[in-house]
């Protein structure tokens, strides 16, 4: 390949600014589509077709429908997102005398009328859950596909991915939100910054308790406009490809998240390293400013599982290198890392140094590897390193050999891999990325960045992790990205980028990542402390306390701030960072067993409070505070120079950790010195905790506490594996059935062929009178082993394969 001169990049910049702007087409109204002749059967749905263009409905799966049109003729069938399916769902097709069609499933029934063209969805019962405007519906202007629909005053919206601004789409006062879809490197962002860094187009809509989602699957620059131009429509579209987009029934939130996680694929379960606490910062260098950090977290016992090397790593911001001046010996240091118990990360950047004499980019050049521009040559664009070239990772042979480059440098010892800038993010252009007409494989239908450039992110994710996938078959990868898209989360985690430190940051933070979690997107997390900004010692501490039940728990610091670590403001705020850290790993089993859930259910850890009662309209604007889990609700201060914060407890008991009784159904005020975390726990509960461990490595030994929090009768399911290896898709595994009864707490034996080794089992339960004695199977249990204080019963057991069953009195 050549590559491309000064003079055709800027050529190529003006141009894809023009097209960026006015679109891919000329002026061309907008045109609805008209009358359609009769339908015509097809594999699991109908097609119908005029001079206009195509429409197909098609039966996915169990409360999946899909609408896909296309102007003229609809085109290949692909998806970045979508996981294979084979429907065999049973459905009804009846034509409609009066020109109304009705394709009925036993979760959601479609009424198409056929003049002019419109789409209905209606639960089983009949009530209209979604419907196109009578004015517009499906529409086309040139490549651009839009639709318009109803949107009724209790309508609420939730989700689209990494957005900053309202929790609740639907805006303040029912004042509309306009969003777009285009990954964008966006430093520094704030609530009113959109785009920002991931494009997820699947959102939720929450009416009178009732819920749906629709997933619009185009990776073309799109956009959603909730009731902000017009009260009584929304609008979706994307400006080329089709309009593809899949109807999600419900009812129940967790029904639209469970069909969404089977659509685009589970978030598999990640090593339990990466649910212990990671440091970052731009950068720790040189080596032994990196031992010092490591060494600082185990001589101030303060708990930590990662250390993370930014840029300054390598040699030349050249991806794969070693600085060796800074780093004269990395195998040596990342085994001292792994000695005292660390794991390691490291930054890899999509762009390749232009250099003759970089390995990397000889290799890519002779393979034929890099997106180039409309006439063949390289596309070169400056990042970090200046000049690069830039992978094409919709091409199966670019992400190979990218995984062969990650294989050869993570084999010295690298335990994950963080991808950053990969919107991709490019210097010095008009819109910090590649023109619109940089070409790329496109997974075999050639394509251009205007189409790719949202799933760069997502593909170059799905190469990292396979990389390490190979290089490690029964190992967990742990990939951090920045950008991504839709169905990213079977590859990566995601963090929500340049944050910033300051309250409103922690603040909006919460809310971005429980809508990322609404969207299908469990696994995040954002930078403890803000990335860019200095902050102060209140904020650390309030941004820790909360980020210790964010799913993904990482502190990091630009270049050049003060130092930000647990310790940085003093002791007397290290005590309180320890503390905050320390109640992580405390929680770290319930927390292993959320993640767990969310694997096979869909619900993401971190969750919004109406996912769980949708029924409760005081939960529909709440975004700050939260459920992590189905048990613990976590109410952070956000705000600064407070000792108190008012909670919404919804309707039923909660207990503080305590073991103090609260009604639900109103909202409380409690209150909250500076380390504490107003944290309090649903009725029927049976939490899973461990005695304060210093990382990971240490839990599987750790003794296993089981914690009480029931009026009445209640159960639950701990489950555990290895934490490292996918043994327990192969049923490696332990899960015990709990039960508790007052008087009475049985433990099954266990399902699966996983045999934990924790040094003893605790079952700790607020009685609410004195006990006497403690009998374990009908023996009594020795007064050594049990106790009751202050309220409160502990009664410890061995951790043994068989059943177990505790009696008090």
């Amino acid at each position: 390949m050549k590559l491309a001169t000064n003079m055709n990049f800027r050529r190529f910049l003006l141009f894809s600014l023009v097209s960026l702007l006015t679109g891919s087409t000329a002026f061309a109204a907008w045109h609805s589509l008209q009358a359609m002749p009769a339908a015509t059967a097809i594999p699991h749905g109908v097609e119908y077709r005029n001079a206009q263009g195509e429409v197909r409905i098609t039966v996915v799966r169990a409360g999946v429908i899909r609408v896909r049109f296309a102007p003229g003729r609809l085109g290949r069938d692909h998806s970045y997102a979508v996981v294979e399916q084979s429907s065999d769902v049973p459905f009804q097709f009846t034509p409609g005398s009066a020109g109304v069609d009705r394709l009925s499933t036993a979760a959601v029934v479609v009424e198409i009328q056929r003049n002019p063209f419109r789409i209905r969805f209606l639960a089983p019962q009949g009530g209209v859950l979604d419907a196109d405007t009578s004015a517009d519906g499906i529409a086309f202007n040139g490549a651009r596909v839009q639709v318009w629909k109803e949107l009724r005053p209790e309508d609420h919206f939730y989700g689209f991915g990494e957005k900053a601004g309202p929790f609740d789409k639907r805006g303040v006062d029912l004042d509309g939100t306009q969003m777009t879809m285009w990954n964008s490197d966006t430093p520094g962002y704030n609530s009113g910054t959109d785009p920002i860094y991931d494009d997820i187009p699947f959102f939720m809509v929450l009416r009178h308790g009732v819920a749906h989602g629709i997933f619009f699957d185009n990776t073309f620059r799109s956009s959603f406009d909730i009731g902000k131009s017009d009260p009584a429509s929304y609008d979706f579209g994307a400006m080329g490809g089709e309009l593809n987009y899949y109807f999600i029934a419900g009812p129940a939130p967790r029904d639209v998240l469970r069909r969404y996680r089977d659509l685009t694929g589970p978030m598999p379960l990640p090593p339990l390293w990466s649910l212990g606490y990671q440091q970052c910062r731009y950068s720790y260098y040189p080596d032994a400013e990196v031992r010092r950090i490591a060494s600082t977290f185990r001589a101030d016992r303060i708990p930590a599982d990662g250390i993370w090397f930014d840029i300054h790593y390598m040699r030349g911001y050249r991806v794969f290198t070693w600085n060796h001046h800074r780093f004269p010996h990395p195998r040596r240091l990342l085994g001292y890392l792994h000695g005292l118990g660390f794991h390691t990360v490291t930054i890899t950047d999509p762009g390749i140094k232009k250099d003759p004499n970089y390995f990397a980019y000889r290799s890519g050049v002779r393979n034929h590897i890099f997106a180039t521009l409309p006439n063949g040559n390289i596309f070169i664009g400056p990042v970090w390193p200046g000049d690069a070239a830039f992978p094409d990772f919709t091409n199966p042979r670019a992400r190979d050999w990218w995984g062969r480059q990650i294989d050869r440098f993570a084999a010295a010892g690298v335990d994950g891999i963080w991808n950053d800038m990969n919107e991709p993010s490019v210097f010095n252009t008009p819109f910090k990325t590649m023109p619109n007409e940089v070409r790329f494989f496109n997974a075999g239908q050639p394509g251009t960045a205007a189409e790719d450039h949202n799933v760069f992110g997502q593909q170059m994710s799905r190469a990292t992790h396979d990389a390490l996938l190979r290089l490690r078959p029964d190992v967990r990868p742990f990939v951090l990205t920045r950008a991504t898209y839709a169905g990213g989360q079977k590859y990566a985690a995601v963090w929500t980028g340049d944050n910033v430190a300051d309250w409103s940051h922690l603040r909006h933070g919460v809310t971005t990542l429980l809508g990322m979690g609404i969207s299908g997107y469990p696994f995040v997390g954002n930078d403890i402390g803000g990335f860019m900004g200095v902050g102060n010692a209140e904020l650390w501490t309030r941004w820790v306390e909360a980020g210790a039940f964010f799913p993904f728990m990482r502190a990091h610091a630009v270049f050049g701030a003060p130092h930000k670590e647990p310790w940085a403001y003093g002791p007397v705020y290290e005590a309180f960072n320890r503390k905050a850290i320390e109640r992580r790993y405390e929680f770290l089993p319930y927390i292993y067993n959320a993640f767990h859930n969310s694997s096979r259910t869909g619900m993401p850890m971190m969750r919004a409070l109406f996912l769980q009662y949708p029924q409760d309209r005081n939960t529909y604007a709440i975004s700050d505070e939260y459920l992590f889990g189905a048990d613990l609700l976590v109410a952070p201060v956000l705000s600064p120079n407070t000792a108190q914060r008012s909670v919404y407890l919804p309707a039923g008991s909660w207990f503080d950790l305590s073991g103090q009784r609260f009604n639900g159904g109103h909202a409380i005020t409690v209150r909250a010195a500076i380390d504490q975390l107003p944290l309090f726990v649903r009725d029927g509960s049976i939490l899973f905790r461990s005695p304060v461990i210093q990382n990971t490595n240490q839990w599987p030994t750790a003794p296993l506490i089981f914690q009480v929090f029931s009026s009445g009768p209640t159960q639950r399911d701990y489950y555990e594996d290895d934490g490292i290896s996918f043994a327990y898709r192969r049923g490696v595994y332990e899960q015990r059935r709990l039960t508790y009864a007052p008087g009475m707490f049985t433990i099954a034996a266990p399902r699966g062929s996983y045999r934990s080794h924790h040094a003893a089992i605790l079952v700790e339960v607020h009685p609410g009178a004195p006990v006497r004695a403690v009998t374990l199977n009908g023996q009594p249990l020795q007064t050594a082993l049990w106790s009751f204080d202050n309220g409160l019963l502990t009664m410890r057991v061995p951790d043994t394969p068989q059943p177990l069953t505790l009696r008090w009195q």
